[in-house]
């Protein structure tokens, strides 16, 4: 049988909370407004729809390949939109000058960032723990790749523990609230190991 894993990249996708009722002002857009309300089925169903849309051959199984074949698409998309952000004049390439104004403003947004993100905003740019990179948490609790059923368990779960009271909708500040609890505990076992180890 074909080896089917989980990788980073599909936690980060089923973790992400901020595709739905987010605002997309700020320098990278996709900031969930805290004020904002997510109910669960629209919580889950975005969560199983970005899941779906990999699952390219429809077997509700997510596979290495489909996995791979994802994070290529979004780095080429990733890139075509750097690429038009740096070039200002829209002429199809990018001068010395240019560059230079992109990496003045990115600098400046990651400034604006960390005054915003006070102390983790300095570590990590205001993006959460690791910069926003290497979400490890495993879907795949049977170890026989993730399904889309397990997707959708695995919402459902964390949108109870994140609607902290209990009326049915989250809030950004309650996806910020558990994220925060969940790096404080990270910290503390990162710790705790550390202690062990020494």
């Amino acid at each position: 049988m074909k080896k089917m894993i989980v990788l980073g990249g599909v936690a980060a996708l089923a973790l992400s909370g901020a595709a739905i009722a987010q605002t997309n002002d700020g320098p990278r857009g996709g900031r969930m407004d805290p004020d904002a309300r997510v109910s669960q089925a629209e919580f889950v169903e975005q969560r199983v729809a970005r899941l779906t849309a990999m699952d390219a051959n429809g077997d509700g199984v997510i596979s290495r390949e489909e996995m791979q074949a994802q994070r290529q698409a979004r780095m080429g998309e990733r890139r075509d939109s750097m690429f038009e952000r740096m070039d200002a004049n829209g002429d199809g390439s990018i001068t010395r000058a240019e560059y230079d104004a992109a990496h003045e403003q990115r600098s400046q947004q990651r400034a604006e960032r960390r005054v915003e993100g006070g102390e983790a905003g300095q570590r990590r740019g205001g993006r959460g723990h690791r910069g926003g990179h290497g979400m490890g948490m495993r879907l795949d609790r049977d170890g026989q790749g993730v399904t889309i059923e397990q997707a959708r368990q695995r919402a459902t779960e964390q949108f109870a523990r994140m609607d902290a009271d209990g009326d049915g909708f989250v809030t950004g500040a309650e996806m910020r609230a558990q994220h925060e609890a969940r790096r404080a505990d990270h910290q503390a076992r990162r710790a705790d190991r550390r202690q062990a180890a020494e």
